[in-house]
């Protein structure tokens, strides 16, 4: 038979529920308990001492001197077997005073009562989010005074781009936001017009872009390799670290770019630091931000440009992501005649890709793909020699 810990464990798991039908005003109580191992027929005479035993303790703990707890519903009458008797054939908690009383949460609910009407009174738009939400509520108790300053300033002031996260103009401390980005952002959608949230951009590590606000820019490292164009732009500085949204608006008078692009951080940085001077031409290191981020470059699309990665399935599989970008751009040194050069450096330990076509490779590159991606085979970017690249780069 059910213990009377067993019965607070049940009534434990109504919680949420019992929050949301106080919110609704929706009758919750009285509830019967499941499952509370009735008394079998066979039992009675068999297990008599401890199913006596057993009820005793749900007597015990069944009814407080104020009349508070769970109710316990018996049956009595004459057994063939144990004589007259009475068994426990139900359990019910029967109001939320007694459901309160039991689990000891009378606190926590005028609390949840508490916030709940300062939501509803504050930003009355939440009404439907706090019936789904109803821990969520409990879960930020202290909290909601400073939360609802946030969405009330997002729904009535916020201005897109104006601000970074820690400068908006609120009375609340200033990394507050980056502490609760994640009930923010539910708060926020369940609010905001759909027009007024990119839809581009989700979860927490997303929150600036998604919801309007500056955010610190990816950078995109860019070196000149034309030295007077170096000196009339940068004052002769040639190696740039730039934010993604000045990259975008750059203007240079540039021919061409050489991009370099690889999936491991900076095994090939020094690829990028010996590149040759170009006239007109500029590398761009794409390790750590990712082609995508250069699609919507518009200049890009005026120059001619080079993509040099390793030599594998995975650096062709990058050409091809690239030329859905940029449709005229080239490869450079990922070539056969590249691999058959230096089969001393060639590596067989390549991952298999588990692509087949590339829509954006050549047929011979596509060739070249298979064969590479068969064998297994690499050749990484820093092992071809400088004196090789530079006569590649000098036909260009």
């Amino acid at each position: 038979m059910i213990s009377p810990r067993e019965i607070q464990e049940q009534a434990e798991r109504w919680w949420p529920e019992v929050l949301r039908a106080t919110l609704t005003g929706e009758p919750y109580f009285p509830q019967n308990l499941n499952r509370i191992g009735k008394v079998k027929t066979n039992e009675r005479l068999q297990a008599f001492d401890r199913i006596r035993a057993q009820q005793e303790a749900l007597l015990a703990g069944c009814k407080s001197r104020n009349g508070q707890g769970y109710t316990l519903h018996w049956e009595e009458r004459n057994y063939r077997n144990v004589g007259r008797n009475r068994f426990i054939t139900g359990i019910s908690i029967d109001t939320l005073a007694d459901y309160l009383y039991l689990l000891r949460r009378g606190a926590a609910h005028r609390r949840f009562l508490e916030d709940a009407q300062l939501i509803g009174e504050q930003v009355p738009e939440l009404e439907a989010w706090c019936k789904d939400n109803p821990l969520e509520i409990e879960a930020c108790q202290g909290q909601w005074p400073d939360l609802l300053r946030v969405v009330r300033y997002f729904l009535d002031e916020h201005q897109p781009g104006q601000y970074y996260i820690r400068e908006l103009p609120l009375a609340i401390p200033t990394k507050f936001i980056e502490s609760h980005l994640k009930v923010l952002a539910s708060l926020l959608d369940a609010v905001l017009p759909s027009e007024r949230v990119n839809q581009g951009f989700r979860g927490v590590n997303q929150f600036e872009q998604r919801y309007g606000l500056k955010y610190r820019q990816p950078m995109v490292r860019l070196r000149l390799l034309d030295t007077a164009m170096a000196q009339e732009y940068f004052s002769g500085l040639s190696d740039l670290q730039i934010p993604l949204d000045d990259f975008t608006g750059l203007c240079l008078p540039l021919q061409r770019v050489i991009i370099l692009e690889n999936k491991t951080n900076f095994s090939n940085l020094m690829n990028f630091l010996t590149l040759p001077q170009l006239s007109g031409t500029a590398g761009i290191f794409g390790s750590g931000f990712g082609l995508g981020r250069l699609k919507d470059i518009e200049w890009l699309h005026k120059l001619e440009i080079r993509y040099w990665g390793d030599l594998d399935a995975h650096g062709l599989q990058i050409l091809s992501q690239l030329r859905g970008y940029f449709p005229h751009a080239k490869a450079l040194l990922m070539d056969r005649a590249t691999l058959d050069a230096f089969p001393q450096y060639v590596l067989t330990d390549a991952p298999e890709s588990t692509a087949s076509t590339l829509l954006h490779l050549t047929e011979e590159e596509q060739a070249l793909f298979d064969y590479l991606n068969t064998n297994r085979l690499r050749l990484e970017q820093e092992r071809i020699p400088v004196a090789y690249v530079r006569e590649r780069l000098e036909k260009i």
